[in-house]
Parts: structure tokens; sequence; C-alpha cells
């Protein structure tokens, strides 16, 4: 018996097949498939489903935000306690008084969370963002220019995408670093196996899951302004270990936020 997200899934690919709004497929339950295509692109979406290829990937977009994303398997799927990130900045950024701030997100794949934080704020802001894969930069790209927002992407590991005579400091850096440690990933995969490794276990897998965490605030102050804020996603586990690194390295943790489910999820860092 299929459960209730699979069934969700399943009246969403028939309203998107047949070219119809989202909740189509409610007004019309009992009607067929008549189109020879629609029914035979439905069918190998169906299977495509029971494989455990997302959704997302099927139709080739998310929501997140209450904004709507181009998604591949160049890019990890935007999940919903990410959006803790776009609120915390769209509230850090409502309280600078300057005219015109400069924001960073690293790592920065579908572009959702940098976008729907422009799209999201009426401040001025220059925004840039980085990514190690072409692929993802690309597909950043082509979102934000679908969502008319204005930002800079370079490519390269972190800190070394960005050019100490060119970019930054910023007012505010926002990152969702890989964080799955080795010891989930026969786990993960059986979620999913069709995300890519890298965007949730990192270039180099370890068994904390907190490297590129620790390579990013390791980098931090050099690249913040002096009243600037890093915002940075995190495991459920690795809070303490992340802190305390943190404040090792000359930062402040002004605020630790839970997501939905009461989990630790975000770290805000101050200079």
């Amino acid at each position: 018996m299929y459960d209730t997200k699979y069934n969700m899934y399943v009246r969403k690919l028939i309203s998107h097949v047949a070219k119809k709004p989202e909740y189509w497929h409610l007004a019309h339950q009992c009607e067929e498939l008549t189109d020879e295509s629609c029914y035979a692109l439905l069918s190998e979406s169906l299977k495509k489903l029971d494989v455990g290829i997302p959704f997302e990937y099927i139709v080739g977009w998310t929501e997140f935000y209450n904004y709507r994303f181009q998604v591949t398997e160049n890019v990890l799927i935007p999940r919903e306690e990410s959006e803790i990130l776009v609120e915390q900045a769209i509230m850090i950024l409502s309280n600078f008084t300057k005219p015109n701030l400069k924001v960073l997100e690293l790592g920065v794949g579908s572009g959702a969370i940098i976008s729907s934080i422009l799209l999201s704020t009426s401040k001025s802001i220059s925004a840039m963002a980085t990514d190690c894969s072409p692929e993802a930069l690309l597909e950043a790209k082509n979102n934000s220019i679908r969502l008319g927002v204005d930002i800079t992407f370079k490519q390269g590991d972190w800190w070394d995408a960005l050019n100490s005579n060119e970019d930054g400091p910023f007012d505010l850096i926002i990152t969702n670093p890989p964080y799955v440690g080795t010891e989930k990933i026969n786990e993960r995969n059986i979620l999913s196996g069709y995300e890519p490794s890298i965007s949730l276990y990192g270039k180099e897998p370890s068994q904390s899951g907190t490297n590129d965490a620790m390579k990013i605030i390791r980098g931090a102050s050099a690249w913040m302004e002096d009243n600037g804020t890093l915002l940075i996603e995190h495991g459920f586990n690795q809070r303490k270990i992340l802190s305390d690194f943190a404040i090792s390295k000359g930062l402040f943790v002004l605020e630790q936020i839970d997501d939905l489910s009461g989990l630790p999820r975000v770290l805000i860092l101050g200079k």
C-alpha cells in the first residue's frame, strides 16, 4: 500500500503531464487521460517514482519559500528546513541602516536560498554566490534570471572562489554546506541515491560531517565586515562542535536556531 506522500506525488504528476494547474486533479478525479502522449509520459514518470527518483527531479522543479526553482540531478533538492536561513537572513538584513549591503552565499546549488532572500527584502543588495560545480552555477544563474534577481556567480571551493582584491568584505554570509557524516551514507542512499553526493557529504567526507562547515568558519573572519554575520546550516548533532570551533576562531555565537521539528539546525555567528 502506497503512503500518503506517494499518492500526493501521483496526483501532482497527473496535473503535470496534463499541463494543468497543480490542483487541477482535485476537481477532475474521475476524468481519464485520453491523450496517448500524456498517458505515456505519466506511465514513464510513475516508473521513475517507483524506483525512488525524487518527484522534483521528475518534473524538473521544486517549491521553496513560495517560489518555484528549476532542479536537476546536478543540484541538491532544497529542503524545507533551509527556509530558516532565508527567514533569519531577512531579519538580519532589516536591522542594517546603511544603504547598500553585500551578501554572499557559499555553495549556492540551485540558488533557492539567496534568490528567495533577494525576492523577500527591499534592501539594496550586492549579491554574490559561489559553487564548486559549474553545472550547479548554470542552474542557479538560470533560476536567478527567470526570477529577475541580480547575482554575481563565481566557481570554486568555498573561499577559494573569491578574489581578495575585488570581493568582500560581506555584511551577511549564508551557507548550507554538506553535513552528512559517513556513518549516514548507506541510510541516505536508501532514501535517494540520485542527489549529488558532493552536496550531501562534501569532497572529503568525514564521520562527523563537519569538514566543510569548519573550513568555512576557519576562513570567515577575513571575509566578514566588522559587524558582519555568518549564517550556517548544520546537522542536528553538530551544534556544540561547530559553536566551540567558531569561538576558537574568534567568532561570537549570536544565536542558535532549531528547525520546526525542534532539532538544532542553524548557527548565527558574528565577528
